[in-house]
């Protein structure tokens, strides 16, 4: 069977891949986001060979299988059944009652596309079902987490301090530039960790006011009606006052340029160093 002949490979329907990934026997199966060229720039370049990583949102798996190409022991870990969205509840929307079971049915579609690409590429990552703001102690300490839709649970902040309470090292949060109109691009500046010394190409675009936190935005619009709406637009900079607040004290952004629903965006890693303990129980 060719490896690059998806028809012939005889792809189940009932699948549904969140990210565009090749898998021997299957070929290149199509999703809604393409982050095959370059992974290593997604993620801020962090080195992974050797690191235990919870993938906090593994969806159909792309991120952890990539990260597992790279050297990494990696734990999959995803909400149960449709609970990965928040829905948005807009008083004229449709009810909970026809929502719910759609979102759980499109879950089951990508948590089947999972376990098809971890079996064809004959992955080892383990994966574990549950509340993003309550991921269980018993999948042990890790030494890095990534994590990438903060943008579309209702309290972030919570959602990130819940998933970095077992990191002991570093935290890796992605997320999409805010559009031109946050920011003023005008000039790029090298990014140094703290105390000097520069750590590959990676630059901050300099936003329009630096003496205040970068704005959180409300996205959702009476009107728009679309429950599965991201909920957030979150600059990196608030990530990184996150950070700092939950113990990361030592961070740097990453930015790439890639096209995103048919348009070139701006993706950002912030990249946090642990330097203090979590409190996890607060």
């Amino acid at each position: 069977m060719s490896d690059h002949d998806p028809a012939a490979a005889g792809l189940p329907e009932d699948l549904y891949l969140t990210h565009t990934i090749d898998v021997p026997g299957h070929g290149t199966l199509a999703g809604e986001i393409d982050l095959r060229d370059d992974f290593s720039a997604f993620l801020g370049h962090v080195p992974l060979r050797g690191k235990r990583v919870l993938d906090a949102c593994a969806l159909s798996g792309f991120t952890s299988f990539a990260m597992e190409a790279l050297g990494a022991e990696v734990v999959s870990y995803d909400r149960a059944e449709g609970r990965h969205w928040d829905l948005v509840p807009f008083c004229d929307g449709a009810p909970p009652s026809h929502l719910v079971p759609l979102l759980d049915a499109h879950q089951a579609r990508i948590a089947r596309a999972y376990r098809l690409c971890h079996a064809a590429l004959g992955s080892r990552a383990e994966r574990v079902e549950g509340d993003l703001c309550a991921i269980p102690e018993a999948i042990g300490p890790v030494d890095l987490a990534l994590v990438g839709a903060l943008a579309h649970v209702r309290d972030p902040f919570r959602a990130l301090h819940g998933t970095l309470r077992l990191v002991q090292e570093t935290a890796l949060v992605t997320g999409t530039l805010p559009r031109r109109r946050w920011f003023d691009p005008g000039r790029l500046v090298e990014e140094h960790w703290p105390g000097g010394g520069r750590h590959g190409p990676f630059w901050r675009e300099r936003l329009a006011d630096r003496r205040s936190d970068a704005p959180l935005a409300f996205l959702p619009r009476s009107g728009q009606g679309n429950p599965f709406a991201a909920w957030w637009q979150i600059p990196p900079r608030t990530i990184v006052r996150w950070l700092h607040v939950i113990g990361f004290c030592e961070t740097r952004i990453a930015y790439h340029r890639r096209p995103l629903a048919g348009r070139m965006r701006t993706l950002y890693a912030v990249v946090g160093r642990r330097t203090q303990a979590n409190h996890a129980a607060l």
